[in-house]
């Protein structure tokens, strides 16, 4: 059911070249709630679908040009992300908050009244420099007047069919651990907490725009009780 009045949902997912986008893009597009789907990326997703259309930003911090492309919209589900791995703050804070933040605003001032999802991180809640950060990019969005917002910080992801993570150590870990796939899910439905699905973080994201999740920051147990 919408939450927007009856009306279907009109969602932006950002990042769905990546594992996390994929999955969140999957599932808006198979919610009988969700009317449309706009794609912003860098480059296609390889989905084609009639829910969706695909907005292409060689520089996603330039964007001034499409804004009449951006409004209307009812929701934004944002996981776009970079490792922290070799970076400083400086680096790692360009796309992890101020990338987020200018198109949360954006977005924002363009559609009155929107619900935004941000994809965290297991961890974030942590001293290190790129949990700090990731807590500012929570701390704001969490402070801004969007009508639904909330944090996912998944755990461990286990990936649905043909999905893939762009961070290749982690999608090296996911090849060698495919043989115990059946395993993994056992223990994590025994132990929520360890981690989830793209499936299930998928479902959750579209929960939190949809009004439909009980706190703002929903860690593996809270996603995967709230994307059941």
């Amino acid at each position: 059911m919408s939450t927007h009045g009856g009306s279907p949902l009109r969602v932006i997912v950002f990042g769905a070249t990546g594992m996390v986008g994929a999955g969140a893009l999957r599932e808006a597009l198979n919610a009988p709630e969700v009317g449309s789907v706009l794609s912003i990326g860098r480059q296609p997703c390889g989905v084609d679908h009639p829910k969706l259309r695909e907005l292409l930003l060689p520089d996603l911090f330039d964007f001034a040009a499409v804004e009449n492309q951006l409004v209307g919209y009812d929701a934004c589900i944002w996981a776009v992300g970079i490792s922290s791995v070799g970076l400083d703050e400086a680096a790692y804070s360009r796309v992890t908050e101020e990338l987020t933040l200018v198109w949360a605003r954006a977005l924002l001032r363009l559609n009155p009244g929107l619900s935004f999802c941000y994809c965290s991180a297991a961890g974030a809640g942590g001293n290190s420099m790129w949990a700090r950060v990731r807590q500012r990019v929570e701390g704001t969005l969490k402070s801004m007047p969007f009508r639904h917002a909330g944090a996912v910080r998944p755990g461990f992801i286990r990936p649905g069919p043909g999905i893939r993570s762009r961070t290749r150590l982690y999608q090296v870990g996911l090849v060698l651990l495919k043989p115990i796939f059946p395993l993994v899910s056992l223990l994590a439905r025994v132990f929520p907490s360890l981690g989830t699905t793209s499936e299930s973080l998928g479902r959750a994201m579209l929960r939190v725009v949809e009004g439909r999740a009980d706190r703002f920051i929903l860690e593996s147990a809270d996603i995967n009780r709230v994307g059941a």
